[in-house]
């Protein structure tokens, strides 16, 4: 798979622009400003449905319009795949000219990895950090991931909203079973796919790993989680 073709209008800095790009090595270079990160940015929204810079997405829109819109065309395989996105009030996406009714709904179809000197702070900050980086990667590669970490996030907002019941209305302490049993059974599934992505990702780096240090440095990442099975 390699992307095609991206077109930005209204986006970040740019009114109106076109890029084509080669299937094997692009480099993107200038001065400082000028709208690189933005060409990323526009990539990444279109391959996971969201900015890696800003959780604002009226950002998006260049200052003096109102609406902002982005096509990117990539090739898998022996199709084309054509992502359009656009945010006036409300942003949407269309795959193949269809209107998606979820976001979630273009994961998978194109796979990116982004890497930024802000990175870093996966290995040096908190967990918080990791656990968004392992959410990101896993997404592209089995969408019903999403579907489990929305569900979690509503269960935890729900048993939360239920808890101040508890202490306020006097609700009965022992329906609290019922968010629980939820979490554990979702929570176990968000485990389960995160455990097998480090294992592939183990699969992977040790031998690179190896050579690189010329057999003097092995490496493995584990996964720690309060989950025992």
């Amino acid at each position: 798979m390699y992307i095609n073709k991206i077109k930005l209008k209204n986006f970040r800095n740019y009114d109106e622009e076109e890029i084509e790009f080669d299937k094997n090595v692009n480099i993107i270079y200038g001065d400082n400003a000028q709208g690189k990160t933005n060409i990323l940015e526009g990539i990444f929204i279109c391959s996971l449905g969201k900015s890696f810079k800003t959780n604002k997405e009226k950002e998006l829109i260049n200052k003096e319009k109102e609406y902002a819109k982005i096509e990117m065309i990539s090739c898998k395989e022996d199709r084309n795949i054509k992502i359009n996105f656009e945010i006036q009030e409300k942003k949407k996406f269309h795959l193949n000219g269809i209107l998606l009714k979820k976001t979630s709904e273009i994961l998978g179809k194109n796979y990116i990895v982004l890497f930024t000197p802000e990175d870093i702070t996966i290995l040096k900050n908190e967990p918080s950090k990791r656990r968004r980086f392992l959410n990101i990667m896993i997404s592209q590669l089995r969408p019903m991931y999403v579907h489990l970490l929305n569900q979690y996030k509503k269960i935890i907002e729900q048993r939360n909203i239920y808890l101040k019941q508890i202490k306020y209305e006097g609700k009965p302490i022992e329906n609290l079973n019922l968010w629980d049993e939820q979490l554990v059974n979702i929570g176990t599934k968000i485990y389960e796919y995160r455990k097998e992505f480090i294992e592939k990702i183990n699969e992977k780096i040790f031998d690179i790993h190896l050579k690189t240090t010329d057999n003097k440095e092995k490496i493995k990442i584990k996964y720690i989680s309060n989950i025992r099975k």
